[in-house]
This record gives structure tokens, sequence and C-alpha cells, in this order.
């Protein structure tokens, strides 16, 4: 490939490639064993399928958690919220147990990864 055909970031190109040979192997990972350990346990120590898995929805995520009222409703929220402007549900759930809603966060993302790549 000449310099001409290269697109001008090759920064973001690699970052691209990256991105999506790990989006591959990570959905090789998911499975109901996979789904269920985090259903029984969203926070602490996980398998490191489960780990690996979590380690890339933090990175930018694209849902989190609002505590309407703290420690006893909780909405899924879409990131980021803009400074001074009120959080914006992804539905109309109202979780009242805090691992439920994380693993609703949890299938959210999992939902975003098991979508094929657009190329």
């Amino acid at each position: 490939m000449s310099d001409a055909t290269l697109p001008a970031d090759r920064q973001a190109l690699v970052a691209a490639r990256f991105d999506k040979n790990l989006r591959r192997e990570l959905r090789a990972l998911i499975d109901e064993d996979l789904i269920d350990e985090h259903r029984r346990q969203p926070l602490g120590r996980h398998s490191d399928a489960l780990e690996r898995v979590l380690n890339y929805f933090r990175r930018p995520p694209r849902y989190g958690l609002y505590a309407r009222v703290p420690c006893r409703e909780y909405l899924v929220i879409r990131l980021p919220v803009r400074p001074g402007a009120e959080p914006e549900p992804v539905d109309d759930v109202v979780y009242t147990d805090e691992n439920e809603a994380m693993h609703a966060v949890f299938t959210m993302h999992l939902a975003d990864l098991m979508r094929a790549d657009e190329d």
C-alpha cells in the first residue's frame, strides 16, 4: 500500500483494527456461564474471561447507573452526561436492587458488543 492510499491518521487506523480484533476475541468468550457469573456477582473477583469483558466495557462506557433515590432506586442512563444536564435514562425500568441494575448495564454493553462490526 502506498503512502497516498493510507489514511492521514495511521494511529486511528491501527486503533480501529485493534478494537475490531479485540471485539472478535471478546465475543468468543461470551456464553451463558459468563453471563450467569456476572448475574450472580456483578462486583468482586471474576473469572479471567469475565474480567476481560468488563475491562473492555469500561473504556469508554456507554451506560451507567443513576441512583434516583440513593441506595433505593436505580436507572440505567446513557453516558456521558453533559455538565448541568439531567441524566438521560435508556428506558423506563426502575431497579430497586443495585446488583440487578448493574447486570442490566452489563447486558446492554453485551448487546453492543455482540453486534457485528460494520465493515
